[in-house]
């Protein structure tokens, strides 16, 4: 057996060899991924000139037969002008090439015969960019490209991918050298619209000739525009935009300098704020979420500011508020551990300009209502904590409560059980009349109709229960960039009660300078003046130390510089809503009253429901019974009396005969007025159904 197993493996060993002699890609398919790549990677390139690129394949060991290719450009920036396949590795193209300049693509598509093609830096194919504006340009080898394996299955092994990234420039200076103190770097947006230009003068210069557009590659006519060196432009649109001169020297004109301004003064669109869990919530890392757009050069970065609602919180931010920055920059979603309290977060989004748009949503921040303290007890409101020993004497005390409760419920409900089977002689009325009709049949001889009483003594205890129930149920941004004139507010509530502290803010444009805040009580008259120092970007921010009293507020401000005061800015006003309830100088406000109020309620409703809840159900169950039995024992009833009242009709018939026959004694004239008085009374009890039930039992029998 031993030379039977050695000549079989040594079989299997010469076999595996000779497989992966003569088809190397079987073992070379478990190594590495084949790669698609450009040549050059990365470059700087000027506008109106042309580069090539090259799209190369890595096999790295595999065998491959089939490749596909697809591509994207910033059609805006760059424009294909040339593709060839002329050198390319492929040998049969299964789809003809293309390419869209409009849409920025390219797509390449071909296969190799088998045992197909391995190498390190194989040619797909060449393309021919032009430069046709200046910026960052990414040519992407997209997703949906693939390199097919020789295996039979067509297993793609395409594993990785690198883009092509080119700098686009302006062509170097040809003509004189430009400059611009208001927009001095070309790949930087600014907010100005008003552009001024400077260019270098030579004393044998007969003129220069300039154009302003949005082309990038331009060349102004041969008009002179005078021997000047410089001009201004106002009130340009957003976007970008090109400057073109040349100079006129000896009567030829020289090359052409081209200067690139970008302009940008629309601040991002208006957008919200958006907090998780709630904006009301005991959640003390609420996620705060916003996101906006900007048309033009897009959004550069936010920054967000939580402003303080409460003295004591504010108080503490005041007396840090040299290490405190008045802005942080943040990304969405942000999230910071606050304390409880209110607050307004301020969020603005800027965009590479320089232009903000800011957005303010309130913030509340509570205590949980019920807070479990290990080894403390329970915390109510976030205030009082009760000790576990005086937590389990009151849970005593409600069990017992409770319990005293089911009791008498319990008794009441043996009390009716007990009167049900006692029967309805214990209904008063009931008992009235059955005690009436004992009497009378005891007169007049009992009743014949052998009804048996048993079948009378039916009855029910209704009763209903009626309750009700109540319940209760941004600012306009503007950039102050002129240090003369008065402060800019960007910051000021956009709603305040007098249980909130008031703040506003803004930008100077001044550093360390001061700012004056002015408030005016409108109704009556008094003014209150604050001063707050500038930081070294201008911007101020001021809140009021205490609450402001119920009321309309005018507010406005001043620019101190030195001993100088600009003028007065707009006035804004500000009403003081009241709180709910005020206690001197506590104060509840419409929140907390609501919230005590909704709790107290709650409870009070809970405890109704439940109770109606039960007694509703017994009502609607026993009350059903109940008319059911009584109705049963009236009908006896009357059909006792029925039967009472024909025996009196008989004995008043036979009277009848013998007063005619005979005159009546005074004992016998005594007896028929005593009938007579006693068929009324029987006939009140009698009503008028229970007549015409009689008629058709009589016309039945």
């Amino acid at each position: 057996m031993k030379p039977y197993k050695t000549g079989l493996f040594s079989l299997v060993f010469v076999g595996l060899y000779v497989v992966f002699s003569f088809h190397p890609q079987l073992v070379s398919a478990q190594g590495r991924s084949a790669s698609v790549f450009l040549s050059p990677s990365i470059g700087t390139f000027t506008v109106g000139s042309t580069f090539t690129v090259s799209i190369l394949l890595n096999t790295s060991g595999n065998f491959v037969n089939a490749i596909e290719a697809n591509l994207t450009f910033p059609p805006e920036k760059l424009q294909v002008v040339s593709p060839t396949t002329g050198k390319s590795m492929i040998q049969v193209w299964t789809a003809q090439p293309t390419f869209s300049n409009s849409a920025g693509t390219m797509k390449f598509q071909g296969a190799v015969p088998s045992p197909g093609i391995s190498t390190e830096s194989g040619l797909i194919s060449t393309v021919t960019f032009r430069v046709k504006n200046t910026g960052t340009a990414t040519v992407r080898i997209a997703d949906s490209s693939q390199v097919l394996l020789n295996d039979g299955r067509g297993t793609d092994v395409l594993g990785q991918t690198t883009d092509g990234l080119y700098y686009l420039t302006l062509p170097p200076p040809a003509g004189p050298i430009v400059t611009s103190a208001t927009h001095p770097d070309q790949e930087h947006w600014y907010p100005a619209k008003n552009v001024v230009f400077r260019w270098e003068g030579f004393p044998d210069s007969d003129g220069f000739s300039y154009v302003l557009n949005d082309l990038p590659v331009d060349e102004p006519d041969d008009i002179s525009e005078r021997n000047q060196t410089g001009v201004s432009y106002r009130d340009l649109a957003d976007g970008i935009q090109y400057f073109h001169i040349k100079r006129l020297r000896s009567g030829v004109w020289g090359g052409v300098t081209s200067y690139k301004i970008q302009i940008d003064a629309t601040p991002p669109a208006e957008f919200p704020i958006e907090v998780s869990p709630s904006t009301y919530t005991s959640q003390q890392r609420p996620i705060i979420d916003f996101k906006t757009t900007d048309s033009m050069s897009g959004v550069d970065h936010y920054e967000m500011k939580f402003i303080s609602l409460d003295v004591a919180l504010a108080s503490e931010g005041a007396s840090q508020g040299e290490n405190t920055p008045f802005f942080i920059e943040a990304t969405s979603p942000y999230s910071q551990a606050l304390d409880i309290g209110r607050y307004d977060v301020v969020v603005r989004a800027f965009d590479r300009a320089g232009n903000f748009s800011q957005s303010t949503e309130r913030l509340t921040i509570v205590h949980q209502i019920f807070e479990i303290i290990r080894g403390e007890g329970v915390r109510i409101g976030g205030t009082y904590t009760v000790r576990w020993p005086y937590v389990g004497i009151f849970s005593t005390m409600v069990l017992l409560l409770v319990a005293y409760f089911a009791r008498k419920l319990w008794k009441w409900h043996r009390e009716i059980e007990e009167k049900l089977q006692a029967g309805p002689h214990t209904h008063p009325v009931i008992a009235g009349k059955l005690a009436e009709l004992k009497q009378k049949q005891s007169e007049y001889g009992g009743i014949k109709s052998g009804m048996p009483l048993a079948m009378l003594l039916l009855c029910i205890v209704g009763f209903s229960l009626f309750f009700r129930t109540a319940h209760a149920q941004g600012t306009t941004l503007r950039e102050a960039r002129v240090p003369i004139e008065p402060p800019v507010i960007t910051l000021f509530p956009k709603s305040l009660s007098n249980d909130e502290i008031f703040y506003v803010g803004g930008n100077a444009g001044v550093p360390d300078a001061q700012v004056l805040v002015y408030i005016q009580d409108a109704e009556r008259g008094n003014t209150f003046s604050y001063s707050v120092v500038t930081d070294k970007k201008g911007s101020w921010f001021y809140s009021l130390p205490q609450f402001l009293n119920t009321g309309h507020y005018l507010v406005w401000t001043q620019l101190k510089v030195v001993d100088e005061l600009s003028p007065p800015s707009s006035r804004l006003d500000l009403t003081v809503g009241p709180t709910a309830i005020q206690f001197g100088k506590d104060r509840l406000s419409y929140q907390d009253f609501y919230l005590i109020l909704v709790f107290i309620l709650a409870a009070l409703f809970i405890g109704l429901l439940g109770f109606i809840i039960y007694h509703w159900y017994h009502f609607r169950s026993k009350s059903r019974r109940f008319l059911e039995q009584v109705k049963q024992a009236e009908e006896s009833i009357q059909r006792g009396f029925l039967v009472l009242r024909r025996d009196i009709e008989q004995e008043l018939s036979f009277i009848q005969k013998t007063k005619f026959g005979k005159g009546l004694s005074d004992e016998e004239r005594f007896r028929e007025e005593k009938l007579l008085k006693d068929f009324e009374t029987i006939s009140s009890y009698v009503g008028k159904e229970i007549w015409e039930l009689e008629k058709s039992e009589q016309s039945m029998s």
